[in-house]
């Protein structure tokens, strides 16, 4: 919040000054009064403009100063300080953050139609004892611009690290990534489905030597050592080969015929 203040309509209303006071006497009672105004202002004070009528400068201080921190100015140039007052309305860049103390109508009218605060002098006094405990919302245009996030790298920093690693871009494309997290594993993906049958398994084919060998096992269970008949040695050391069912079906005749 910045404070516009009409300093003589202030002096006035506070009974500063009257029309009996010399130059000199004047001079300092304008004095006590900012002195005042800056204790009383506290941390204010660089918040606040004050603006004195003036035909021509002052002896005491220069035409536009700082004093205790509050901008000092007297309306040489201007008709009055009321007139300095409404030009600083209409080209102040936040007017909804100004309050405007001063005791014309004209003035306060003016600082109403720019959206301004106003505040007859008489109510400034008697707020004056408490204004440097106030803490005012700090409104958006007093808030700082928020700085841009500072950059992870600066240009030199990765200079060097491409210098030291090479390109990033190139590592990545010759190693992909595993989108799969770690620990799981991959499931078996269903095959696609096509016109042609399924292929039959293959059977294994039947080993010859080793029917021969249950085939001679039984047949010397049956008819005893091999050497007591020459014609079954011939037939067993022979090639091996199946019987059909009739050839076993006929031994099976003989065997049952057998006393």
């Amino acid at each position: 919040m910045h404070w516009l203040i009409d300093g003589y309509n202030v002096m006035h209303a506070a009974g500063a000054v009257d029309g009996k006071s010399g130059r000199a006497r004047f001079r300092i009672a304008r004095r006590r009064f900012l002195n005042e105004l800056a204790d009383g202002l506290g941390a204010l004070v660089h918040e606040t403009t004050v603006v004195f009528d003036a035909s021509r400068p002052p002896g005491d201080f220069p035409v536009e100063s700082v004093y205790k921190g509050i901008t000092v100015i007297f309306a040489v140039a201007d008709e009055d300080a009321d007139a300095r007052i409404e030009r600083i309305i209409a080209h102040h860049s936040n007017p909804k953050a100004l309050t405007v103390v001063s005791t014309d109508r004209r003035v306060r009218l003016a600082a109403t139609r720019r959206k301004a605060h106003a505040l007859r002098a008489d109510d400034f006094l008697d707020r004056i004892t408490t204004l440097a405990h106030e803490r005012p919302k700090p409104t958006a245009a007093d808030k700082p611009d928020a700085k841009p996030p500072a950059a992870l790298m600066d240009d030199a920093e990765k200079a060097h690290w491409m210098q030291v690693f090479g390109s990033i871009d190139d590592e990545a494309a010759a190693e992909p990534l595993d989108p799969k997290p770690a620990g799981v594993q991959e499931q078996e993906r269903p095959r696609p489905k096509t016109d042609q049958p399924p292929r039959r398994k293959a059977v294994a084919k039947p080993n010859k030597a080793a029917m021969y060998d249950a085939e001679k096992a039984h047949w010397l269970k049956v008819f005893g050592s091999i050497d007591d008949d020459p014609a079954v040695r011939k037939a067993l050391n022979s090639e091996p080969t199946l019987l059909t069912d009739a050839e076993i079906a006929k031994i099976q005749r003989e065997i049952d015929l057998e006393p």
